[in-house]
């Protein structure tokens, strides 16, 4: 078909008038690491008061009150940044189990007995609900990028409590600890390190992420946290059921640079390893410490549970029926003062956080990190610790079911409207 020299001309001018395509900037999901690390220091800080963190007194008996009022005006700004650019993602469901479990603890308060600290309770609650609140806003952009900021803060932070206890040396017992924690904090740390370490190698796939490894067992070992150890023997099984399939080549590595450097830690602190598994692995040792108290305990929570069985004995009632602050055990707690209303309500939320993550067999290494750590601080805490206590295990847990959305993909056709106007006049 031939074109009339008007149709010729137009078309000659729309291609004069063509300008250069351009694209439309389509917001992208983000993580802050500022904000990411904030959270983390305040959440690794525990209850710190101002006198512990050596300042003066400033109006607050708990800095985390004032650090989470600053967080959660961080996070609004940041939620409404995204809302405005299109760039929000949807939070997992995991995250309204998790809600629910609390509203129904703070529910208990109605019916706390006589002689339980409620104020300190509630407080504890609700500070636990805005850090794992905190961390499911600062995450939901991009939780493979927020996981992999989150593992090197963990290795980071136990490699700080590992020199700090070994620069301060043995306290009670012979016992490591530090930064004014107790061992059980501090194991916690260190294993959390440890997890950090060996994922970060998987994800690199860089063997010398695994150097630390030594250092933070020697730590870990040395703190004389018996529930510790066992939580992280746990941890390490869903760790290979992870990871056997995956990067085999690092779980390997870490058993030949593991043991290799267990003969060379054994030879320089050996006479630490054999003080402290005499007193705190040793038969006699722990048939002589009697598992500090933890039978006794249970079985007061256990007697409590018996009695009120729905909804339990009310918010705090350990403390204000056998005058310590809590049974050393979780599930237990939640037994004995919320009865089988939150253990249904923990049960629900574990199939939760499972049915969200799948197929796990898909998810990216950095999270599957995250979801060992979790179940690392889950299993400790059936040992130790109280409610607070528990945050990173419902932290870890957000980032690893966290997922990308589809972005879309946009381009401006702006540059082509002289072509497509000349176009237009030639099939006029």
């Amino acid at each position: 078909m031939s074109l009339s020299y008007q149709q010729r001309s137009d078309l000659i001018a729309g291609i004069n008038r063509w300008e250069p395509p351009v694209p439309v900037r389509t917001a992208r999901p983000g993580v802050s690491v500022t904000l990411v690390t904030a959270l983390f220091v305040v959440a690794l800080a525990g209850r710190i008061s101002p006198d512990r963190a050596g300042l003066p007194m400033i109006g607050f008996d708990d800095l985390r009150k004032p650090a989470c009022v600053v967080l959660l005006g961080a996070a609004i700004l940041w939620q409404a940044n995204l809302w405005a650019r299109g760039a929000a993602r949807p939070w997992p469901p995991f995250f309204g189990a998790f809600t629910a479990l609390i509203a129904v603890q703070l529910l208990a308060a109605l019916w706390a007995p006589f002689g339980a600290r409620v104020d300190q309770a509630v407080w504890d609650l609700g500070l636990l609900w805005v850090v794992v609140l905190l961390a499911t806003a600062f995450t939901a952009g991009d939780p493979r990028r927020a996981a992999r900021v989150l593992l090197v803060l963990m290795l980071v932070a136990g490699l700080a409590y590992a020199v700090g206890a070994l620069h301060a040396g043995p306290q009670v017992g012979g016992r490591l600890s530090a930064f004014g924690g107790g061992p059980n904090v501090f194991v916690r740390v260190v294993s959390l390190g440890m997890i950090a370490a060996v994922t970060l190698a998987a994800v690199s796939r860089r063997w010398w992420f695994l150097l630390p490894v030594p250092l933070l067992g020697t730590a870990a070992v040395l703190s004389g946290s018996r529930g510790g150890l066992v939580a992280l023997i746990g941890a390490a099984t869903v760790f290979l059921v992870f990871f056997a399939r995956r990067r085999a080549s690092i779980l390997v590595g870490t058993l030949v640079i593991g043991g290799l450097a267990s003969w060379l830690v054994w030879s320089v602190v050996g006479d630490a390893f054999v003080s402290v598994a005499e007193s705190r692995y040793s038969t006699a040792g722990i048939q002589q410490g009697g598992f500090s108290v933890r039978p006794e305990l249970l079985s007061v929570a256990w007697q409590m549970f018996l009695e009120h069985p729905l909804a339990g004995a009310g918010m705090d009632s350990f403390y204000a029926t056998s005058g310590i602050g809590y049974p050393h055990n979780y599930l237990a707690g939640l037994a004995a003062e919320t009865g089988v209303l939150a253990l249904g309500l923990v049960v629900f939320a574990a199939f939760r956080w499972w049915w969200d993550g799948r197929p796990w067999s898909a998810a990216p290494l950095e999270q599957i990190g995250c979801a060992v750590g979790a179940v690392y601080i889950l299993l400790a805490s059936m040992f130790s610790g109280d409610y607070y206590d528990t945050r990173f295990c419902w932290i870890l847990a957000v980032v690893a079911v966290g997922r990308d959305a589809p972005m879309p993909r946009q381009v401006a056709v702006v540059g082509f409207r002289g072509v497509g106007r000349g176009l237009g006049r030639c099939s006029a």
